[in-house]
């Protein structure tokens, strides 16, 4: 096909469907059809292999020569029902008011598609309502063949058959068409069900609550959905948002490190070059000096080669003795101490150590809550220090903050959101156990430490076996190590759900003990379990290192 319709649109876009109403328009009303202007291009030809094979046409005129005789109407539709869809907008269900025909090839009013489309993108396109393909309204010209058909197909009475100009008076049930009294006695719809058209309106107005009905529930079905993407699409902007917080601040503390100890080596640097620039200044002034000596001896020994035989051999034994003395003055060379990092995979390592420390909370500022503390222990004025005495303990009393059975203590602060990290003194003591318990969980009584209980706990058994108490019937012993940990750090996150244990004992290489990964439900406290006595063998203390002790 060739292009030329519409202006500037393309004649292939929407020729098939203006050529497919012309020919239902020939076979309504040949005479109404051949009145219009013909589509620039198309052919007779093309014009009856689109027919339907139930039309026979002889095209005259500017077409050639036409004549149209119907024969019996194909399919169920009829020609005039076809023809009124075809010339109707998708989206208002009406004849077409400015046809527009978007690159897709589906046609729309041109208001109708510009209010359903919205907003367009950036290059402004907007997706076809029928197809989703992208189209440009702005940009569309009126498609005047089609705006031509509707005008002829408007020329028919309102309310009267297209067909045969008869009034609209029997509804078809079997097609939900309204048609004329010919059409129903001896056309398409005879033997159908049928219904006089008034019968039909009262009937058919009865059912429209029902479809109002079911029209509001999609309605209120969809807003849920969009209620439901708008929702998360406020999540999405929300946990990117965090997201980048989280970045840009980790990476500030991180660059913030670097800096730091980047000055750090800088000046480091720049003693070692300032100490070893003096010494080595030093050494050359003396260099200077006793190499003017020698240059001054050699001169002597030059002129004492011609000197007679007596004051030669006088001056001789002077000169050697003098020679020997300043020979054994030769100063030292200067003993430089230039200790600067070596900048290798280890230095990196360390670094690393270093900044992954810098990158946790600062230390927590903690104390010890008396009045849940065990009757056995006994806590420093300070409330960082705690202790199991060997004396015996007058019994619990009825708080029930109180433990009377686990010899153990919480601290005052319940924490609830956010990141934290405290340290605790743990020494030499051979049994203990550290971590939080749940506000919820019950303090009477022999506890089991397990987190559906509320406790989330790492200790010590025995002075050798390091204990995580998971959730099972025994703690979970971890791999063999030097027991001897000195200071525990422990790390609690609720936005990533992870409650760490680290050996804090060098506090510029923490390393993880264990880890619990699992969302807190609620606020806790951190716990110290103290364990008993045991006659003397485990009296040592545990003690929390306030933010000015840190190492």
């Amino acid at each position: 096909m060739t292009q030329g319709c519409c202006g500037e649109g393309l004649f292939s876009v929407h020729c098939v469907a203006i050529t497919r109403a012309v020919c239902l328009l020939l076979a309504v009303s040949p005479v109404l059809a051949l009145s219009l202007p013909l589509v620039p291009g198309l052919s007779a030809d093309t014009v009856l292999t689109l027919l339907p094979t139930s039309f026979n046409l002889t095209l005259t005129g500017p077409l050639g020569s036409l004549s149209a005789s119907k024969l019996q109407p194909h399919g169920p539709m009829s020609a005039p029902r076809l023809l009124h869809q075809e010339l109707s907008c998708p989206l208002c269900l009406q004849l077409f008011d400015a046809p527009v025909t978007a690159e897709c090839g589906h046609s729309f009013c041109h208001a109708c598609l510009c209010r359903a489309a919205g907003e367009p993108g950036p290059d402004g396109a907007v997706p076809c309502p029928t197809c989703q393909a992208p189209t440009r309204p702005q940009a569309l010209s009126t498609n005047l063949q089609l705006a031509r058909l509707v005008e002829g197909l408007a020329q028919v009475p309102q309310g009267h058959c297209e067909e045969h100009l008869d009034p609209l008076s029997v509804y078809c049930e079997q097609d939900r068409a309204l048609v004329c009294g010919v059409c129903a006695s001896l056309g398409s719809h005879r033997g159908h069900r049928l219904l006089p058209a008034a019968e039909a309106h009262a009937r058919l107005k009865t059912q429209l609550p029902q479809q109002q009905l079911q029209l509001q529930e999609a309605q209120e079905r969809k807003e849920k959905c969009v209620a439901v993407l708008e929702r998360q699409l406020a999540e999405v902007e929300e946990t990117v948002r965090q997201f980048r917080a989280a970045v840009g601040e980790q990476l500030g503390r991180m660059r913030q490190f670097l800096a730091a100890l980047e000055g750090s080596l800088e000046r480091e640097a720049e003693r070692v070059r300032g100490d070893a620039g003096a010494a080595l200044r030093r050494e050359l002034g003396a260099l200077g000096s006793y190499l003017e000596q020698l240059r001054n001896m050699h001169g002597v020994l030059r002129d004492l080669a011609d000197k007679p035989q007596t004051e030669f051999l006088t001056k001789y034994c002077l000169m050697t003795s003098r020679l020997q003395n300043i020979l054994a003055e030769s100063p030292a060379p200067a003993r430089l101490d230039i200790q600067l990092p070596v900048i290798s995979d280890d230095f990196k390592f360390q670094v690393w150590r270093k900044m992954f420390r810098a990158l946790m909370p600062a230390l927590s500022e903690l104390t010890l809550d008396p009045g849940s503390a065990h009757p056995s222990l006994v806590l420093s004025a300070s409330g960082r220090r705690v202790e199991c005495s060997e004396q015996k303990a007058p019994p619990a009393g009825d708080d029930p903050r109180q433990f009377d059975k686990a010899v153990a203590v919480v601290a005052c602060q319940l924490l609830s959101e956010g990141e934290h990290y405290w340290e605790v003194e743990v020494g030499d003591k051979p049994r203990w156990a550290l971590g939080v318990i749940s506000a919820q969980a019950g303090r009477r009584g022999r506890l089991h430490a397990v987190p559906s209980q509320g406790l989330w706990l790492l200790g010590l058994r025995d002075g050798k076996t390091l204990e995580a108490h998971v959730e099972a019937k025994e703690p979970r012993a971890l791999p063999s190590r030097d027991p001897r940990l000195g200071r525990i750090g422990i790390y609690l996150s609720f936005a990533d759900g992870v409650l760490a244990f680290y050996d804090a004992t060098d506090p510029d290489a923490l390393e993880l003990l264990f880890a619990f990964r699992e969302r807190l439900p609620g606020p806790v406290y951190p716990m110290f379990d103290v364990c008993w006595h045991d006659k003397g063998k485990n009296t040592q203390p545990l003690q929390l290192v306030a933010p000015d002790e840190q190492a």
